[in-house]
């Protein structure tokens, strides 16, 4: 049986002294621990490194050759077309940095707990400041909105509803030149919701009334649960987003990622020259990365607001 570690007190019994003695014991679990957490990685595609913290863009390529395919005689020369570009932007990389402390007395003490407090302090930091950072990116006016009919807290409130229209206004999603037929081909597959409409969405009847016969274990009011799945888009909870908006998009199009930095770790590493970590009697290990994000296809998501009262 294999069982994970997740922390300094799981698996065999560490001290604090035995930590200090490994140095690269807390920079190998809070990798572990930051890993795969970050909201830009779930919603966003990686778009390869850039050395330079500068990435050049193009917004909003439509999807679509300028000429169609051409019919061609015997013997014919085949055309050869081109797409028309997007708005050129551009995104920087900003780095994030944050480390953390064992002392003396956490040594002496062997005062296990406030090593894991800091541990998950630092790992719930950089998810909420990655959250924030892709939350004002999505926050940008390039991004449609559309308000719901109803609040999802008021008895006339219809999210399923909502939902289809916000999918359907994503999929048909077209250029500003278009024509009648032409548009981006959007697939939204993914809605980001504040886990705070879990009550909202107990007690709205249309979303209940759908968990009826050999499904009504599912249902939302038993579980207790905002489901992985909604309207057949994947479910993302996020803390930092707002509670009053949802936001519907197809994951990996609406926008990039690029690192100058990938997340990494120090070795624990006493904070000055002498004995016992220095003359702060502290050892330190510190966390950072460099990442641009950008919305190259902002068409593909759309924030629906007014979800609850205010």
């Amino acid at each position: 049986m294999v069982n994970s570690i997740v922390s300094v007190s799981d698996g065999s019994r560490f001290t604090v002294s035995d930590l200090i003695k490994q140095p690269l014991f807390i920079p190998t679990k809070m990798k572990e621990l930051i890993e795969n957490q970050f909201i830009s990685e779930a919603l966003f595609r990686n778009g390869g490194a850039n050395p330079s913290s500068v990435v050049a863009f193009r917004e909003g390529d439509p999807t679509f050759l300028d000429q169609d395919v051409q019919d061609v005689a015997e013997f014919g020369e085949i055309p050869v077309s081109s797409g028309q570009l997007g708005l050129p932007r551009v995104a920087y990389a900003v780095k994030k940095a944050l480390g953390i402390r064992v002392s003396k007395e956490m040594v002496d003490e062997n005062n296990i707990d406030a090593v894991n407090k800091q541990m998950y302090g630092l790992r719930n930091t950089f998810i909420r400041a990655n959250d924030r950072q892709a939350k004002a990116l999505l926050q940008s006016a390039a991004v449609p909105t559309m308000p719901v009919s109803a609040a999802w807290d008021d008895p006339d409130g219809k999210p399923r509803t909502d939902i289809a229209r916000g999918v359907e206004k994503v999929t048909t999603a077209k250029p500003a030149e278009a024509t009648e037929d032409e548009w981006y081909g959007f697939q939204p597959d993914t809605i980001v919701l504040h886990p705070g409409l879990l009550a909202t969405l107990m007690d709205n009847e249309q979303i209940l009334r759908v968990y009826n016969g050999n499904v009504a274990g599912e249902s939302i009011a038993y579980t207790g649960a905002i489901p992985a799945e909604l309207m057949g888009l994947s479910v993302i909870q996020s803390r930092t987003f707002p509670a009053d908006r949802a936001l519907i998009l197809e994951r990996g199009t609406i926008g990039f990622y690029s690192d100058t930095r990938p997340l990494q770790f120090t070795a624990l590493y006493p904070e000055g020259n002498g004995p016992n970590g220095g003359p702060r009697e502290t050892w330190r290990s510190d966390a950072s990365h460099k990442r641009a994000m950008g919305l190259d296809q902002p068409k593909a998501g759309l924030w629906l607001t007014g979800l609850v009262t205010p």
